[in-house]
């Protein structure tokens, strides 16, 4: 009696231990996780390589990749590149050729009764003001003058006899002269005058 009470009672222990198992197992074990979706048909198809990588003998070191520098290819022989443009320095204004009355002014004189243009000359010496000098005319004795000039206007009085003859006109920079010579008539003659050397009276 006594062992049949005790082999029942193992077998009762027995299968309640294989229930708890199974009822462990069933609780505790993991969700599996859904499958993986396709990958779409359309557009770029990403590949990877599972192959694993090639491993070196021992002791070999490892290869380093030096980058090739490639030269620059050279120009054509006989041509040369062409400089770059540099600014070129500001022309500078010559000076006034001129800086005063002195010296040599050619005339031209321009009667007006229409007979052929006259060409005489002025020694003008400068001093301030006053204007002193001689009028050279072809054939013809100089005749000393005095004269005053501002800086552009001036007028000369010529010692001619019987009568004085006075020149009066205007300068442009020290270099041209415009004006009228009134030796006593009812007109005068209008000249004009270059700041030049002295050249051979009678041309």
């Amino acid at each position: 009696m006594k062992f049949a009470r005790l082999g029942f009672g193992l077998i009762f222990a027995l299968a309640l231990v294989t229930g708890v198992r199974s009822l462990a197992s069933s609780q505790g074990a993991p969700t599996p996780p859904p499958p993986p979706r396709p990958l779409p048909t359309t557009g770029t198809v990403i590949t990877t390589s599972t192959a694993p990588p090639t491993a070196l003998p021992a002791g070999m070191p490892v290869p380093t990749v030096q980058p090739t520098l490639q030269p620059t290819p050279a120009g054509k022989r006989g041509k040369k590149s062409a400089p770059s443009p540099e600014a070129s320095p500001t022309d500078t204004p010559e000076p006034p050729q001129f800086a005063s009355l002195d010296g040599v002014w050619e005339m031209q004189l321009q009667p007006l009764d229409g007979a052929r243009t006259v060409y005489q000359h002025l020694t003008v010496k400068q001093d301030g003001a006053n204007v002193t000098g001689t009028w050279d005319r072809p054939g013809m004795a100089k005749v000393p003058f005095t004269g005053s000039f501002d800086g552009r206007v001036f007028k000369l009085n010529v010692a001619t006899k019987p009568k004085e003859t006075i020149f009066t006109g205007y300068a442009e920079n020290f270099g041209d002269m415009v004006g009228l010579i009134d030796a006593g008539g009812k007109a005068g003659t209008p000249f004009t005058a270059s700041h030049r050397k002295k050249e051979k009276i009678g041309q």
